[in-house]
């Protein structure tokens, strides 16, 4: 127990904060504020939200830069998704890319780079989104973004800095054995180097090394509706995430709506044990959003277990159709593939293709067989 909490003090945060830059509904926000400012200014009344997206992004912007002051060694990559686009934004440059990624500790941190970055990769973003729905038709467009689409790319990155270090260690590990790598077995390849394969004397001498240090977690920062049609897809990367221990934290801005909340996000959270959390209206205006997001979500996951941070009290656990993602309450399941449907298939299942015997068709066969 004492060395597990050890190493769990000696790893570094990884962060990657993904940003919903979706046109169409930060647009219906910005309309909705205007509405409400113009009719409180005339009572002498303060704005009670919601946030605009140049608000939003500055209280991102500072939370990335508190996160890397607060950590020396902490990793933080920015992501952004509007509509079907999804790309990095910090580090934006090529050149800076690779370099963050080939050694991510020895990466300069500049506070006018990140929000540069952010700025500027946003507004990218925005337009190429925009571009998009213009050249598709009306019922095409949606107000949702695909999060799960850049949820599946922060995995991806995450994987390919856990993989990166648990190298690193094995290799460090093996400088200090005679004859490692010279007698390892030709099947063990690459996963003899780091740790995954090999015989039981390597893999005892490369056990410890191969503990990743990062401690890695995504943080999904939503303002639109979600995309019903995803949910299969959110769930298995949540499931994902779960297994490689990646936490999995969200934040759903409210807009007209004070009851909206994000049904994959909260799964999400609760399932990676991650936190959740949807300020209201009121809460992200006049610097409180920046205050709230340097509340919960600043604290490194070794710490969150001595604070008394927000809970998940509640969780709408209801199952999806895997047909028209619609929330269900009772429904048909495939005895093959278990995939749910809210109307009973014909034929075949959708998921799987299986046939689908049901008491009609039955009575057919026996009919044409008699």
């Amino acid at each position: 127990m004492t060395s597990s909490k050890h190493h769990a003090s000696n790893q570094q945060s990884l962060v990657i904060i993904i940003i919903d830059a979706s046109p169409l509904a930060w647009g219906s926000r910005h309309q909705l504020r205007e509405h409400q400012d113009a009719r409180r200014s005339l009572e002498q009344k303060s704005s009670v939200g919601p946030c605009r997206l140049d608000e939003c992004l500055e209280s991102l912007t500072v939370l990335a830069s508190a996160i890397r002051r607060t950590e020396r060694k902490a990793v933080v990559i920015v992501m952004g998704v509007a509509d079907n686009e999804c790309d990095m934004i910090h580090p934006r440059d090529a050149n800076d890319v690779e370099e963050f990624l080939n050694d991510p500790e020895h990466f300069e941190f500049d506070l006018t780079c990140l929000r540069r970055d952010v700025m500027e990769g946003v507004a990218g973003l925005t337009s190429r989104a925009a571009q998009m729905a213009q050249a598709q038709t009306s019922s095409q467009s949606s107000r949702q973004a695909a999060m799960t689409s850049g949820l599946s790319k922060a995995l991806c990155l995450i994987n390919r800095f856990m993989v990166a270090s648990r190298a690193k260690g094995a290799v460090s590990g093996a400088m200090d054995t005679d004859h490692f790598i010279l007698n390892r077995s030709e099947d063990d390849g690459v996963l003899g180097l780091i740790g995954g394969g090999g015989s039981k004397n390597k893999h005892k001498q490369s056990s410890a090394a191969s503990q990743s240090i990062w401690a890695p977690r995504v943080l999904m920062v939503q303002a639109s509706e979600d995309r019903s049609r995803d949910y299969n897809a959110f769930m298995n990367c949540a499931f994902a995430a779960s297994k490689q221990n990646v936490v999995l934290d969200g934040c759903f801005l409210q807009a007209a709506d004070k009851h909206a909340s994000s049904g994959f996000l909260e799964q999400g959270a609760d399932l990676t044990g991650g936190l959740f959390l949807s300020p209201a209206m009121a809460a992200q205006v006049h610097g409180t959003l920046t205050e709230i997001l340097l509340t919960v979500f600043l604290p490194p996951i070794p710490c969150r277990r001595s604070l008394h941070l927000p809970a998940l009290n509640k969780v709408d656990f209801r199952a999806r159709c895997f047909e028209t993602a619609e929330t269900v309450d009772m429904a048909y399941v495939c005895n093959q593939c278990l995939s749910i449907f809210k109307r009973q298939p014909q034929e075949t299942c959708p998921t799987c293709q299986t046939s689908i015997y049901t008491a009609t068709k039955k009575a057919r066969e026996s009919i044409g067989t008699g």
